[in-house]
């Protein structure tokens, strides 16, 4: 299952040409670069491939193949200098730039999510340095998480707390958020950053950190592909947990509705009763031969006894002949991870998939009469979505650790929220049918509708490319969102650092 994996973010397009930027007029893409540009990109000695590039048409597909994208250029620095030296290029050429760590990003904005973007790909980046004397790790951003948890693992059995795609990159999932089993435990993944070497928009190399640059780190921490690309994050890691009991809850394939929404109110009202930080727990749900299945699982970061206590509040308040049944599993922290990670080894190729997704957060616990029509909107779309998309629902159970830390401490907005939903919808066929077409993004806002009509949040990581400017500023963003414009401003004040749902430029 796709999870939390993943990455985002303007408002204002270009006039791809050679000379200075149009604000707000639509992107007309010549696959001609503008000689200036090209010439630069040559002289940086970068590997550059462009649309006349042998291997281009590869590099140019997105993970999300519902998208399509022509970048200008996609360049593939292996050092902090190159990363300069290609920024400079393309500002001076008034193109947009992005950075591309996993390629993930659900709006694929990691290509641009527009044409004529400079892709700074940084696959070739992927040092890691372990000071065993203060556990912190320095991580370039071409490192995808599995290839982070398993060198933590090889040396000292460090952790940090991130989602449980492997393949997901670590630039963009630390920027927005890096929420994961952990994260009620040991916070967000961009709570442990300590400091992000960055290149930012007229080309300087920089340390940002909370006594260094502190406006420009805030910033990073929530929203950072709109300020530079950032080559390395240094992380604060943790000593893994020695003992830890996985579990999962499974019910009857036979569900009622009444019962499944018995079930759905029950979690959400543990979710929100600030159960132990100790415990990781979610639910995944959706519709199999006409009725709701739901399975809820999770970890919890102790034994089996303490989890058992931990536990029951909510198998308490399950109802009665619904089928329960728990699996538990006794582990260490590698195994354990593993359970639902599976292999962390990134060096098979990366899969694809071609779909639609959405968010939302909550601090409540959304009304039974809510639950019910949602429950209800659900059972009578599959009838026509079931066998168009393979789709389903997973909430996240938050708090703990990510809500002990004050909201405007990082740039990330979302610290009182203890429900996150994700509404994920792909075609058949593992993601190779094509797209079912605007139905189905339809169908997936239902899904959301049909449960709250006015959302107040949602995940920048399951980024929503659908959304207005006045919706994904104030969804993504909230309160911070006028200061992220100031700071955008003050660092990248020629908007280098452009996509769809980028930070603007403070009036």
């Amino acid at each position: 299952m796709v999870r939390d994996i993943w990455t985002t973010v303007a408002a204002t397009l270009f006039v791809l040409s050679s000379s200075t930027p149009v604000l707000g007029t639509a992107l007309q893409f010549d696959e001609r670069a503008p000689s200036s540009f090209t010439s630069c990109l040559t002289a940086s000695k970068v590997k550059t491939l462009t649309a006349s590039s042998s291997g281009y048409s590869t590099a140019a597909l997105a993970f999300n193949r519902r998208l399509s994208y022509k970048p200008a250029a996609i360049v593939y620095p292996t050092s902090k200098t190159d990363v300069s030296a290609v920024v400079n290029c393309a500002a001076d050429s008034g193109v947009p730039v992005v950075a591309r760590s996993g390629g993930h990003s659900y709006a694929a904005y990691g290509l641009g999510g527009q044409d004529g973007a400079l892709v700074v790909d940084l696959s070739s980046m992927k040092s890691l340095s372990l000071d065993q004397s203060t556990g912190y790790l320095a991580s370039q951003t071409g490192n995808r998480l599995g290839d982070v948890a398993q060198y933590l693992w090889d040396n000292g059995k460090r952790a940090l707390p991130h989602g449980t795609c492997p393949y997901v990159g670590t630039g963009g999932h630390a920027s927005y958020g890096g929420f994961g089993l952990y994260g009620r435990t040991a916070g967000l993944l961009l709570d442990r950053i300590v400091s992000a070497e960055v290149v930012i928009a007229n080309g300087t190399v920089l340390t940002a950190s909370n006594t260094s640059h502190s406006d420009l780190f805030w910033a990073l921490r929530g929203a950072a592909p709109s300020y530079g690309i950032v080559t390395s994050w240094t992380f604060s890691t943790l000593a893994a947990p020695s003992t830890l009991t996985n579990y999962w809850y499974s019910f009857s394939s036979t569900l009622s509705n009444a019962n499944a929404v018995s079930i759905i109110m029950a979690f959400q009202n543990f979710a929100v009763s600030n159960p132990t930080k100790q415990l990781a727990c979610l639910a995944s749900l959706g519709v199999s031969d006409g009725h709701i299945y739901i399975e809820i699982s999770g970890t919890y970061y102790g034994s089996k006894t303490d989890f058992t206590t931990a536990i029951k509040p909510l198998q308490d308040a399950f109802p009665a002949n619904v089928g329960m049944k728990l699996t538990t599993k006794s582990r260490d922290w590698y195994t354990g991870l593993t359970d639902f990670t599976g292999p962390l080894s990134t060096s098979a190729p990366d899969i694809y998939d071609t779909f639609f997704a959405k968010s939302v957060f909550s601090s409540v616990a959304f009304s039974k009469t809510s639950v019910t029509n949602w429950v209800n909107y659900m059972i009578q779309q599959d009838k026509t979505w079931g066998s168009k998309l393979w789709w389903w629902v997973e909430v996240d159970m938050y708090g703990g650790v990510v809500s002990q830390v004050p909201e405007t401490a990082t740039s990330y907005a979302h610290r009182a929220d203890t429900l996150n939903f994700q509404f994920y919808g792909g075609t058949p066929n593992d993601g190779k049918d094509p797209w079912v077409g605007q139905g189905g993004i339809d169908f997936l806002n239902g899904l959301v509708s049909s449960l709250v009509a006015n959302p107040t949040g949602a995940y920048p990581n399951y980024i929503d490319p659908t959304l207005t400017a006045d919706q994904w500023h104030s969804l993504y963003f909230a309160g911070n969102f006028q200061r992220l414009t100031q700071v955008k401003k003050a660092w990248d004040p020629n908007n280098v650092f452009s996509f769809p749902q980028s930070i603007p430029l403070a009036a």
